[in-house]
């Protein structure tokens, strides 16, 4: 009886996952924010650049019902409990925004020593001879702890979103043994979530991870006499994912097209190769000398490999190596000859940073992380807006956008979800983790280790913390079914890896981790 109750339940989670279905919304005049208009006042400007009318929509502390808070969590987190959702609909919106945006956790890196040093005593307590090895492993573990039991949920879901936009995958062959450097390259994205774009952009770039993994890492300067040119990969992926994409846009994210109707390129073959011209001359800043306690107080080396450098503290600048001449950058600047390496690649960052594309590319890219994979232009040019102008004058405020990007009449008015471009579907660990927030999951031991398994989880689903196959993702933000949805002008990125091997493993598998996963999982102390 047990399994059919709970049969019962992942068919109806299951057709909840999808966005794309009709409600009935009545307007109640004692609330808002659930298709109520109570203390509503609009503003707005069919401006582009003008930010005197900032498309504001007020209403008593953005007050909702429980379905509407529910919605809201399903957004701003993954999913709440019972408790979790009653208590949105006490306080509001804005107020748990607020509270959100102040909670700072426990790093990623903090967590990933604390949980690696458990493991390892239960297991040595059972088998002393057992091999430990320090793997990504337990940087999963961390994630599931952090996602299912702690309460900034909002800064775990951020963080969730921009891993999948500007990314680095543990399952790489040479970092999936680097869990210290996988920690701390997340805690990028967890610990400064909601500072400045242009501080995020920065840490990405100087992470001796994201260095190794798009190969700017030990990157050498130009040798005419034996015609070698500095590596274009991080140059070209910092422009086209992690930036202003391949076309120029306007404010709203429609693409510029040009007197022939085409759309215009953001950049050329020579853009990335003056780009890659920047990014020369980096390599290790710190000796790893937890593991090789020898290299204490030893002049670091540029070429020396991965392991031997501290994953956890930035690359450094070695100007011997650093291309010296001029560079032409993508607005024309021209970084002068001579001048510092760190110099340079803060000079282009600035130019990217300031680039026009920005607000709206990366604007939509979170929108439909958290909201739905269709925002309107509309949508867009309001969250393009708060990034170019946090309304003090400060330009990538991300606090400011994420509270645009919730706080959105497509995302809170419940009249959107009728429309047949609202929602999205829910990615395979966003399911899993927003079934068992609602249960309050917890285990005897306390721990909640259960989903580490690359095999089990990623060849089944396609999905897992960290482990995207490539640069772009688990699935592309353009990608689009091509029978329903193309045809409508439309796209579907999650639907991507939802097939129907996937759908069929993911009904079994959620079967299994309600009925085993809390209670027999990696704290039964078996060797990892």
């Amino acid at each position: 009886m047990r399994k059919i109750r709970f049969f019962i339940l992942f068919v109806s989670y299951l057709s909840l996952s999808v966005s794309f279905f009709s409600l009935h919304a009545q307007t109640y005049q004692d609330h808002f924010g659930t298709g109520n208009n109570v203390g509503i006042s609009i503003s707005s400007s069919s401006e582009e650049s003008n930010n005197s009318a900032e498309h504001t929509l007020n209403g008593a502390g953005n007050f909702t019902d429980m379905a509407g808070a529910s919605r809201f969590l399903a957004q701003a987190g993954f999913g709440g409990s019972y408790e979790e959702i009653e208590y949105v609909t006490q306080i509001g919106i804005d107020a748990w925004l607020d509270e959100q945006f102040a909670m700072i956790g426990s790093s990623y890196l903090d967590n990933y020593q604390l949980t690696y040093s458990e493991v390892v005593a239960l297991i040595q307590s059972v088998h002393p001879d057992a091999t430990i090895r320090k793997e990504r492993v337990y940087t999963d573990f961390v994630f599931w702890e952090k996602v299912l039991r702690q309460p900034d949920v909002l800064r775990n879901k951020a963080a969730f979103a921009w891993n999948q936009i500007l990314v680095v995958s543990t399952a790489n062959s040479k970092l999936e043994r680097r869990g210290f450097g996988g920690a701390d390259y997340y805690d990028i994205f967890y610990e400064d979530a909601f500072s400045n774009f242009r501080d995020i952009l920065y840490d990405v770039s100087m992470h001796l991870l994201m260095g190794e993994y798009l190969s700017h890492f030990k990157n050498k300067k130009g040798n005419p006499n034996n015609g070698t040119a500095p590596d274009e990969n991080y140059a070209r992926e910092i422009m086209q994912l992690f930036s202003i994409g391949l076309y120029e846009l306007n404010n709203d994210g429609t693409c510029k097209l040009d007197s022939l109707g085409q759309k215009i390129p953001t950049y050329d073959i020579e853009d990335i190769q003056e780009l890659a011209k920047v990014f020369t001359g980096l390599s290790g800043g710190a000796w790893n000398t937890l593991a090789y306690p020898e290299y204490v107080g030893q002049p670091l080396q540029f070429n020396s490999s991965l392991g031997d450098f501290d994953m956890t503290v930035p690359m450094m600048m070695w100007e011997d190596q650093h291309e010296q001449g001029e560079k032409v950058m993508i607005d024309g600047t021209v970084l002068p000859a001579g001048q510092a390496g760190m110099q340079d690649i803060n000079d282009a960052l600035d130019i990217l940073f300031n680039h026009a594309n920005v607000g709206p590319f990366i604007g939509t890219r979170l929108i439909q992380q958290l909201v739905k994979s269709n925002p309107t232009p509309a949508y867009v040019n309001r969250v393009s807006m708060a990034f170019n102008d946090n309304g003090q004058g400060v330009r990538g405020d991300m606090q400011a956008v994420f509270r645009a990007i919730l706080t959105d009449p497509e995302a809170r008015d419940c009249s959107w979800t009728a429309n047949e471009k609202a929602g999205k579907l829910r990615q395979p660990l966003e399911r899993f983790a927003t079934l068992f927030r609602s249960f309050d999951i917890d285990s005897p031991s306390g721990k909640l280790w259960f989903a580490g398994d690359y095999d089990d989880i990623y060849e089944r689903h396609e999905q897992l913390f960290m482990a995207a196959p490539t640069v772009f993702n688990f699935f592309s933000p353009f990608y689009a079914e091509d029978t329903y949805v193309a045809p409508n002008d439309m796209v579907s990125p999650e639907f991507q890896i939802l097939h129907s091997v996937t759908a069929i493993h993911y009904l079994n598998f959620m079967e299994d981790a309600i009925m085993d996963a809390p209670f027999k999982n990696y704290t039964d102390v078996k060797p990892i």
